[in-house]
């Protein structure tokens, strides 16, 4: 071994020393962050949740919670992932398996899953700034530096707080990434790596197609032939599909289609709450009877959400820098060469993918992604637009030190301030989340503890199911079935308590139902539940025609 050789292996053995550090930090402190939440914050990390405790357990993919009536088989225990897919909750059932299937086992998952993003984020860092050619000393700090951003990033510390799909799309995007420039050259190795990590990004989240998308314009963009492109694309394609393909099959046999049609439901939504309904569902009728100005206000409505409420709010001045960076960025491409070398690479990919995300949930699911479409899916735009953030301001730093004549390099600077900036953020966004999970836990745990009571004073047979606005939540407390309550007229809400033998409603908030309506309701009793006012109960009379 040659001198060179060895201080080369030398270098990079020590040089591993951080991405593994960063990763040991990274899981003891999300998961010291997560564990200050002690309830799911959403209803889709409490089904997630749900679903592994019921596979760890014995009884399957299925959920006691109807939350959708848009996917025969409507039965309870219901069959789980009519939309959503599986692999968060078998991520969490792993040591949930080993170490009892609570929720803070859960979140340890996630804490691991955090340390593999943290570490493939300082590697696409690396390769960014090798790529830009920059000093090894730079390149260590903007590595670093995208790296403990990453740790820091409200949204993803969330992820682990509040384990759902958002987190390990994360990982396996950022994983493709790195591999996609590999594989749209022609490299055998990352073709096959990429198909797998595709199949299983597919299987966490079906926004995996638009990092197909991403690669199909990345070999194009090699300037191979048609013959060409279409044999790259098609080997990544088949190899995810592969993956993916016990899957399908699992979903033809139980919902008797390979896709959810309920996505269809979610293009022509006009609110939310439409997601429950039971009579009647969304339709291009009722979209188009919006006009268009309802339609193009609704799309400006989704991207100023996703633009502040997504990403500049939570990510703060990461994200806005990052945000900065790209544009100045693209300016500056047009006559420099630098720029441009970043153009067909993993972080090129990363932020060409969610800008696709962006755009295409924005257009296309603007209601829906009101309720979280792209929040779930954004963290590769998140990491993409973090680590952008760290190469634009070490750059502008050194700019800066050029034109003052520092005699140092002060390469630490911009990673730093970067760090001290987004700190405080995170910090609230953490306890924040904590005061929300510990109130509706609160909420939750009072009505279930004084509902089985009452109903059963009231002669409510047990085992009836509760058609509630809270489905998930109140099911897991209660462990009992629970109906999701449709924003509907009061007659569909008894034919749905006729057809599923449910003989009493709690709602939880403010929620579109005329049961919240002053006055006497036909069919409906109120009934007192000593929950200290946190929900209403009312009683059913399934016979009675309102």
């Amino acid at each position: 071994m040659t001198v060179a050789r060895s201080m080369r292996v030398s270098l990079d053995r020590r040089e591993a020393i951080v991405p593994a550090g960063l990763a040991g930090a990274t899981a003891v402190l999300t998961w010291a962050a997560g564990a200050l939440v002690t309830f799911p914050l959403t209803e889709g990390s409490a089904y997630y949740v749900t679903v592994a405790r019921n596979l760890v357990e014995g009884h399957g993919l299925v959920i006691d919670a109807m939350w959708s009536y848009a996917t025969p088989p409507l039965v309870l225990p219901r069959p789980a992932f009519e939309l959503w897919q599986p692999l968060a909750s078998l991520v969490m059932a792993v040591p949930m398996a080993v170490l009892g299937s609570s929720f803070a086992t859960a979140q340890l998952a996630y804490a691991l899953l955090a340390a593999v993003l943290v570490a493939l984020v300082w590697l696409l860092a690396r390769r960014a700034a090798a790529q830009l050619a920059l000093p090894l000393s730079r390149a260590r700090w903007v590595a670093l530096g995208a790296g403990l951003l990453t740790v820091l990033s409200g949204p993803l510390l969330l992820s682990v707080a509040a384990p759902d799909s958002t987190l390990p799309f994360a990982v396996l995007a950022v994983a493709a990434c790195l591999a996609m420039p590999h594989a749209a050259r022609g490299n055998h190795r990352a073709s096959v790596a990429l198909g797998l990590v595709l199949g299983f990004a597919y299987l966490t989240r079906m926004e995996a197609i638009y990092l197909g998308l991403t690669f199909a314009l990345f070999v194009a963009l090699a300037g191979v032939d048609l013959r060409t492109w279409l044999a790259r694309v098609t080997a990544v394609a088949v190899i995810g599909g592969l993956v993916v393909l016990p899957w399908w099959l699992r979903d033809m046999s139980v919902f008797g289609t390979p896709f959810p049609t309920q996505i269809g439901d979610n293009l022509w939504l006009t609110s939310n709450e439409q997601i429950f309904g039971y009579a009647t569902h969304p339709s291009f009728a009722g979209f188009a009877a919006q006009g268009i100005g309802g339609i193009v206000g609704n799309i400006a409505n989704a991207v100023g959400y996703q633009l502040i409420d997504t990403l500049l709010v939570p990510g703060g001045v990461a994200i806005a820098g990052g945000l900065l960076t790209v544009l100045i960025g693209c300016w500056v491409a047009r006559h420099r060469s630098g720029p441009r070398r970043l153009a067909g690479s993993a972080l090129g990919a990363l932020l060409v993918a969610g800008s696709i995300t962006f755009v295409i949930t924005a257009v296309f699911f603007p209601v829906a992604t009101l309720w979280g479409t792209f929040s779930h899916a954004a963290g590769p735009l998140l990491v993409g637009l973090s680590v952008a953030a760290v190469l634009g301001l070490d750059e502008a730093v050194e700019r800066v030190g050029r034109w003052r004549g520092w005699q140092r390099n002060n390469a630490w600077l911009a990673p730093c301030a970067l760090v001290a900036l987004t700190l405080p953020i995170a910090l609230l966004q953490v306890t924040g989340a904590a005061r929300q999970s510990r109130d509706e836990a609160q909420v939750i745990s009072q009505t279930a503890g004084a509902l089985p009571a009452a109903l059963a004073a009231a002669h409510v047979p047990p085992g009836s199911p509760v058609i509630t606005n809270r489905p998930i939540w109140l099911s897991e407390a209660l462990g009992d079935s629970t109906l999701a309550l449709p924003p509907e007229p009061l007659a569909d809400v008894v034919r749905l308590a006729r057809d599923f033998g449910a003989r009493s409603v709690v709602v939880f908030d403010s929620y579109p139902t005329p049961l919240l309506d002053t006055g006497t309701i036909p069919c409906f009793t109120s009934l007192p539940v000593g929950a200290d006012g946190q929900a209403r109960v009312f009683l059913i009379d399934t016979g009675c025609q309102p």
